[in-house]
């Protein structure tokens, strides 16, 4: 496709706790309508997304690995969230909480297999799909027919974890304008300390990544209740510990103690320890150097790409 680039926009959206910075490169300035004025409306519109825990109940309650939640109704009001935010943010988190794993099936397939794209590693639950919908819905809403907003989020390229959310239909194959929103996860970069040597890079970007996963904090906080939440944040432990310990070989630690306990922080320790050999394999085996590979891993960041283009453009 012959992508015209009019802009590369970069907005540091961040949380509550973190202070935001935002950079603008453009050059020349489109007209109104173009991606940059999209992925602007993206980065400064909030919206409201409300969404309910029910499909994770009901994915539990077939699980043998999940806890017992037969006695949560899927009607209860206890299951209802809402969401605020800039649909940027939204985008991003609708992103990483739907993220997936994929450490089976890519220890069979071999090192040298192309990996699956993010949009394509099943989630690892179902907990967060009526959000995701949600998220989609409010974002389809602002950004209209002739535009494609794609969200991805993986800790380095061809990582066996990661996530996507795409709105809209695929771009014509010319006339199309771009531009890039890059949203923090919450993790902090990767240090320079960590990028001397492969193992320690390794180590960083394991740890960044079970943090994106499953944050310790919240985690912590979630299970010292006996509500559905603590049940699905029980469960996504479970199929974390299923995908490790299925893909476990003499590189990998296994994972023999049960993850789900209030002590988060020593149990998301032990994931990062059992998946940092296998992504040390990877990077070393994908780059000539830590350094190469430190300036390619993602993990702290979710990109969204905004794709626009006129309503007579052939689409593909």
């Amino acid at each position: 496709m012959n992508a015209a680039i009019d802009a590369v926009v970069c907005l540091l959206l961040v949380s509550a706790a973190v202070v935001g910075l935002v950079t603008v490169e453009q050059s020349p300035p489109p007209p109104p309508g173009r991606a940059d004025a999209v992925a602007d409306t993206l980065a400064t519109t909030t919206a409201q997304v409300d969404y309910s825990l029910a499909p994770g109940v009901r994915e539990v309650a077939a699980s043998e690995e999940g806890p017992d939640v037969s006695d949560v109704p899927l009607d209860s009001p206890e299951l209802d969230r809402t969401a605020h935010g800039s649909l940027a943010e939204l985008l991003a988190r609708a992103t990483t909480s739907t993220s997936g794993v994929d450490f089976v099936s890519t220890a069979s397939a071999g090192r040298n297999a192309t990996p699956a794209p993010a949009s394509e590693i099943p989630p690892l639950t179902r907990t967060r799909a009526t959000f995701r919908r949600g998220v989609a819905d409010a974002v389809r809403a602002r950004t209209g027919a002739t535009v494609r907003v794609d969200a991805t989020w993986r800790p380095y390229p061809g990582a066996p974890v990661g996530g996507a959310v795409g709105v809209g239909t695929k771009p014509p194959r010319d006339g199309v304008h771009a531009a890039t929103l890059v949203v923090p996860t919450g993790v902090e970069p990767i240090p320079r300390s960590a990028t001397w040597d492969f193992e320690s890079l390794g180590d960083a970007v394991a740890e960044r990544t079970v943090a994106v996963l499953v944050p310790a904090g919240p985690a912590k906080t979630t299970l010292r209740g006996n509500d559905p939440s603590a049940a699905l944040l029980r469960h996504r432990y479970a199929r974390l510990e299923t995908e490790i310990d299925g893909a476990d070989s003499a590189e990998n630690a296994s994972l023999a103690e049960p993850l789900a306990t209030e002590d988060t922080a020593a149990a998301n320790e032990r994931l990062a320890a059992a998946i940092a050999p296998r992504v040390t394999a990877d990077l070393r085996a994908r780059y000539d150097s830590p350094v190469a590979a430190a300036d390619a891993v993602s993990v702290s960041s979710v990109r969204i790409v905004v794709r626009t283009w006129s309503a007579s453009a052939e689409v593909r």
